[in-house]
């Protein structure tokens, strides 16, 4: 297994609280592999019952409570920009996630300014190479220029942090994806009370990939190998 299969591999294991030894997990080739080996780790019986309905229904709870809306325009295909107040939205957000004890997605910059700071980036590093790398090659400077792309990196994520004001999109949008993202951050908490079915654990195993290798769901599927499909070496 390369290095990030085993930061992969890892992480699973932080997750569900198992250990998968070495000689099984270099036999885990596709990620219908991976879900077999942890669902048999976590030693569990096949589940009727859903996590995701219940915690659905949680947070219809929790969202009726909160905004006194009511319970059916709380449906699995509505937009939860449209349920949570867009007025003092970061403050109300983290008041709703302490309230209720729960870990949310984080809220996201909206694609104008994402897109600004994608620009930025790219300017500030990019630039910053391209300098370095004419004054090394050309005039004969020492190669601590290079350092130059290292401090557009620590510049762009300073301005990353200085726009945090301004993130107050939620992601993903729909109410049906926002509450399986929320099981995926709370799961550790949730098992505590619930029976995690198969389904319910290839979900979170599967966002786990995309989460820490930036690839995109509908890439995640049981025959795909891991190495050779999705580039996790």
């Amino acid at each position: 297994m390369g290095l990030d299969s085993v930061e992969l591999l890892m992480e699973v294991e932080k997750a569900f609280d198992i250990y998968i030894p070495d000689r099984e997990a270099e036999q885990i080739i596709t990620v219908g592999d991976f879900y077999d080996a942890v669902w048999r780790h976590l030693n569990q019986s096949s589940s009727d019952k859903c996590l995701s309905q219940s915690i659905f229904y949680k947070l219809r709870k929790c969202f009726t409570d909160s905004f006194n809306i009511p319970k059916e325009q709380f449906r699995p295909e509505a937009s939860i920009e449209e349920i949570f107040p867009i007025i003092n939205r970061r403050q109300t957000y983290q008041n709703f996630s302490d309230a209720n004890d729960l870990v949310l997605p984080p809220l996201v910059l909206t694609k104008k300014w994402s897109a600004i700071l994608n620009i930025i980036g790219w300017l500030l590093i990019g630039g910053g190479l391209f300098v370095s790398l004419i004054l090394i090659n050309f005039f004969d400077y020492s190669k601590w220029w290079l350092l130059l792309a290292a401090a557009g990196i620590a510049i762009t994520a300073l301005i990353s942090r200085w726009m945090d004001p301004l993130r107050t999109v939620i992601s993903p949008p729909l109410i049906k994806q926002f509450a399986q993202k929320v099981i995926v951050l709370n799961f550790g908490t949730f098992r505590k009370d619930n029976t995690l079915n198969r389904k319910e654990v290839e979900l979170i195993i599967t966002h786990i990939i995309v989460d820490k290798f930036g690839l995109d769901l509908n890439e995640i599927t049981p025959e795909k190998k891991i190495g050779d499909d999705l580039g996790i070496n």
